[in-house]
């Protein structure tokens, strides 16, 4: 006699060779980790997912860092434990606290081999941090490398994505003590007419293990003020961080963009990035050259963003009108 649904139901759960829960179970449950950047946690649906592989990639000097940082800057905010896994020997103390991260209270590991890193990233996750940062993919050398008789000649093929995907293979496993795995990689050259914008070190497994990917380029220049044509270096400030989410799987708007103003003297400019959205939601209009907020007016985004930071409680009052309208979707804002 065939069994009924509810006795396979039950005989399917209470298996004890193979684990299974019911799909309601809160061991898939999850929050997430702000960017605390408001096109970044816009396009996210409020940042990326705990208990989940996220990989930030992207062309060089493109935002990919300092976004990651932002996210470890978030969990000490939270009262977390932030993990860099830094294999590229570039972790710059003064840069990351000009960047709001509390330097003291990271951990820092420096390994010089693959092995040394997932022994270090799959500790960090077991002991419970909050979010674990791989700087980068690209900088991962199986401990081969060093004792081959071949010595710098010794380049088995796909030795690289061989190693990152059998590390994933072991730390996917590991997310289930809460943390976050973010890895950064970036882009590389192809061979032939056809260049791929995401081919990177550790080959195309890796995308099939990630929860959400993120990409990054460098967009326009921003310049001194009456500088826009300018190009001597010189004039530069800053560029825009140019931000697309190509997979979630938490909910994410996939595809949409952002762009962000990254100034080199100081990270994501967040008075002219609330400025930008307030404009995206009528708060702030702009005509030509000319941006009017209520009964102020002003000539070029200089002057907005000079204002706002001499006059800091009308920056917070942008600050709360842009919020509701802009990460709550309520385009009928008292403000706009």
């Amino acid at each position: 006699m065939k069994s009924t649904s509810k006795e396979i139901f039950n005989t399917l759960l209470n298996d004890k060779k193979v684990k299974a829960t019911t799909g309601d179970d809160t061991s898939f449950e999850y929050t997430k980790i702000p960017f605390n950047i408001p096109q970044l946690d816009k396009i996210t649906n409020g940042g990326i997912p705990r208990k989940r592989f996220t990989l930030l990639f992207g062309g060089f000097s493109s935002g990919k860092s300092y976004v990651a940082s932002q996210l470890c800057k978030t969990v000490q905010e939270e009262g977390g434990v932030a993990v860099w896994v830094d294999l590229e020997k570039s972790w710059d103390s003064d840069w990351m606290t000009k960047s709001g991260l509390k330097t003291k209270e990271m951990v820092v590991y420096n390994p010089d081999t693959s092995e040394e890193a997932f022994k270090a990233v799959r500790n960090s996750l077991q002991a419970g941090a909050d979010i674990v940062v791989i700087d980068s993919v690209a900088g991962l050398v199986p401990a081969d490398i060093f004792t081959h008789e071949d010595g710098i000649g010794h380049s088995p093929i796909a030795w690289q994505s061989r190693t990152w995907n059998q590390m994933l293979m072991r730390l996917i496993p590991e997310l289930k003590h809460g943390g976050a795995l973010v890895a950064i990689n970036q882009t590389r050259g192809t061979m032939g007419n056809v260049q791929m914008m995401d081919t990177m070190p550790g080959g195309e497994g890796q995308k099939y293990f990630t929860h959400c990917c993120m990409h990054f380029t460098r967009g326009s220049w921003l310049t001194k003020p009456g500088k826009s044509n300018s190009k001597n270096m010189a004039d530069r400030m800053g560029f825009e961080i140019n931000a697309r989410l190509l997979k979630d799987k938490f909910g994410g708007e996939k595809f949409e963009q952002a762009i962000i103003p990254f100034k080199f003297d100081g990270g994501i400019d967040m008075v002219e990035t609330y400025i930008r959205v307030a404009l995206e939601e009528g708060i702030v209009e702009q005509s030509g050259a000319m941006y009017y907020y209520k009964d102020q007016n002003f000539r070029g985004m200089n002057a907005v963003v000079t204002w706002f930071k001499e006059n800091p409680d009308k920056y917070e009052e942008l600050v709360d009108a842009t919020k509701e309208s802009y990460l709550t979707g309520d385009s009928d804002s008292e403000s706009a």
